[in-house]
């Protein structure tokens, strides 16, 4: 092996564009030939690149907590692949949503990296029908961990914009040199990650004024509207709660205090949820920087009585079908907010993004 890397160190410094050609890695991955090793010579890629962006793969970040959970498992034996699997699921349209930047590709990494973790390290083990092609050759699907990597950590793709060769090259000598300490020693990490903070601190959100009379009209009109379509199975003497979550999708519920769902037809329903959103589009216009709710409950004890219950910040209390991070940043896009606005869980969704109103 240590002959292998000096060749490597060699071919490196004769390239023009400081890039170790992919022939030479499926080449020196297949010698390993221990999937796992491969594995976590890819997760070390992936180390190295989020090095390079601490304040945005902070112990915090989204698809820092991926890098973790894929990092303790190759080392520490915990978790499964099947969460990894459920989390990189999770993440990649949100990862994919906007790669933009070196530190989107370095979060893009990972995702690849989690889909080598389930397919044992086959895009760099088995490439179906490779005849010693380059990455170019590939689409930006089927890149490798290592190449991506790569990309992120040099600020360009050699095959469209030479940029800082001597920043690839480095990164590429680093591999060479960091796969032979991986191979030699496999239990031992080669860089070291901080501990993952999960998203439970909180902060203080200053006091919205969103609501006034006429919003509060608005709900009247709803609330007489939905006893008009059901007055029938509205029955009194009963509870009910009136829930309306709307992010990318809507959702429209009515249970009663018994557990009883009540049903409108798809007309009506169509109604309620445009009827809701309008609403909430006029509560953001008094205000934008307040942002937008996610879900709004109206707990009905009587035609006359009834509590509001506006969700802007509590992700936990937000069905889980919608707690997906790609879909509450298109959310933040369409409702952007002041930054003291924003609960810190939805920070990490955006990023760096420069999406705050202020």
């Amino acid at each position: 092996m240590i002959q292998q890397v000096e060749k490597l160190k060699e071919i490196i410094n004769q390239n023009s564009m400081g890039h170790l050609p992919l022939p030479y890695r499926v080449d020196l991955m297949k010698r390993i030939g221990n999937a796992r090793i491969v594995q976590k010579i890819l997760c070390e890629c992936c180390k190295k690149a989020c090095s390079c962006f601490s304040e945005e793969f902070g112990a915090e970040n989204l698809l820092y907590s991926a890098l973790f959970e894929i990092d303790s498992y190759l080392y520490k034996n915990k978790g499964t692949i099947e969460s990894i699997s459920v989390s990189v699921e999770r993440l990649r349209n949100y990862a994919e949503q906007s790669i933009e930047s070196c530190e989107d590709m370095a979060g893009w990494a990972i995702i690849a990296l989690g889909y080598a973790i389930q397919n044992d390290a086959a895009s760099i083990l088995e490439i179906e029908d490779y005849n010693g092609e380059d990455d170019n050759t590939f689409d930006f699907e089927s890149w490798n961990v290592d190449f991506i990597c790569s990309i992120a950590y040099s600020g360009s793709n050699p095959f469209v914009e030479i940029g800082n060769v001597e920043k690839r090259k480095e990164y590429w000598l680093w591999y060479a040199k960091m796969v032979g300490e991986v191979t030699q020693n496999p239990n031992i990490e080669h860089l070291l990650l901080s501990e993952y903070r999960s998203g439970s601190s909180s902060i203080d959100i200053p006091t919205r004024n969103q609501f006034d009379d006429t919003i509060e009209a608005q709900f009247k009109d709803i609330l007489f509207y939905i006893m008009d379509c059901k007055s029938q199975k509205l029955k009194e003497g009963l509870e009910y709660n009136i829930l309306f979550v709307s992010c990318v999708v809507d959702m429209f519920s009515i249970t009663s205090s018994k557990g009883d769902i009540i049903t409108l037809n798809t007309r009506n329903t169509d109604n309620i949820c445009n009827a809701f959103r309008n609403i909430r589009e006029l509560m953001y216009n008094k205000n934008s920087k307040q942002g937008a709710w996610f879900q709004v409950e109206m707990f009905l004890k009587s035609k006359a009585q009834y509590t509001l219950k506006f969700n802007y910040d509590n992700l936990e209390q937000i069905p889980s079908f919608f707690q997906k991070p790609d879909w509450l940043l298109e959310m933040f896009r369409e409702y952007p907010r002041s930054k003291e606005y924003t609960p810190l869980w939805l920070r990490k969704i955006v990023g760096r993004r420069k999406l705050y109103l202020t």
